[in-house]
């Protein structure tokens, strides 16, 4: 496994490469590092190229200071690391950001696994909205490492975490996030979206795309999931059950086995 940096104009992004094969490139979600991927590496690794990163303002990667795009960040990683055609696997926003790439750039995608995904110009629930921006207020009032613990203990993120009966996958997922460099670092509205909106274009996507939710889920993404199944050609949904917000820490064995399965599928019919 190697490591290294790559300089953007306006910052660094963090990126860890394993294996040799076809390329995947996983993409974390909020509150999240590359780490978040630490069970899916060994298993993908022994027949794919593996690439993992920290978004900008996540983990390793610089903090922005100015307006950027992950679309943007996404293609000169790819270009740097001279990959042609790539399979994304997106977590949560990470998901949103794989979407917005095979949009802008469809002929760099071979194929979309995206994981209790978010999509651009879907817009949130008003609790999810006020729930989001208490984390920012308590960052400012209390300080990062207070704001975590805050966040980790609300009643409403609890969605988020694997059960207290999963303690080791728990305890994965709360070392993740306890990561002050995975909070609130940097305001959101600095990421700039495709337009028009991602919700609006979910038509023009037109590469086998594996959409995977969990029954514990928020309803919203459960919705959003249905959502994405319903508009997206060539998808097929799968849902893990008794997971949470990020079943591929929660149930890593069966989640890796979903994903092989499926590219497996892809590269006999392709």
């Amino acid at each position: 496994m190697t490591h290294d940096y790559l300089d953007l104009n306006d910052g660094q992004l963090f990126y860890r490469v394993s294996g040799k094969g076809e390329p995947l490139v996983l993409l974390h979600g909020n509150f999240n590092d590359h780490q978040i991927w630490n069970e899916q590496t060994g298993a993908f690794s022994a027949c794919y190229k593996v690439i993992r990163y920290d978004l900008r303002g996540y983990g390793h990667s610089s903090k922005p200071n100015v307006s950027f795009s992950n679309v943007v960040d996404l293609k000169a990683l790819v270009d740097s690391l001279k990959l042609h055609r790539v399979t994304l696997i997106g977590s949560s926003s990470g998901g949103g950001v794989a979407i917005d790439f095979a949009l802008t750039y469809p002929d760099r995608v071979q194929t979309l696994v995206l994981v209790s995904p978010a999509v651009n110009g879907n817009p949130y629930p008003m609790n999810m909205m006020w729930q989001g921006i208490k984390n920012y207020l308590n960052v400012r009032l209390k300080g990062r490492e207070a704001a975590v613990e805050a966040f980790i203990k609300n009643h409403f993120w609890q969605y988020y975490y694997p059960s207290t009966m999963k303690e080791a996958a728990r305890n994965n997922v709360l070392q993740n996030v306890r990561n002050l460099n995975n909070f609130c670092r940097f305001s959101p509205n600095l990421s700039t979206s495709v337009t028009p909106h991602t919700i609006r274009r979910l038509q023009e996507i037109n590469v086998p795309t594996l959409i995977i939710i969990s029954d514990g889920d928020h309803p919203y993404n459960i919705k959003t999931a249905e959502k994405l199944h319903n508009n997206i050609k060539l998808s097929c949904k799968i849902v893990m059950k008794g997971c949470n917000h990020l079943p591929f820490t929660e149930e890593p064995q069966e989640f890796n086995q979903i994903v092989l399965d499926f590219l497996s599928q892809q590269n006999t019919t392709s």
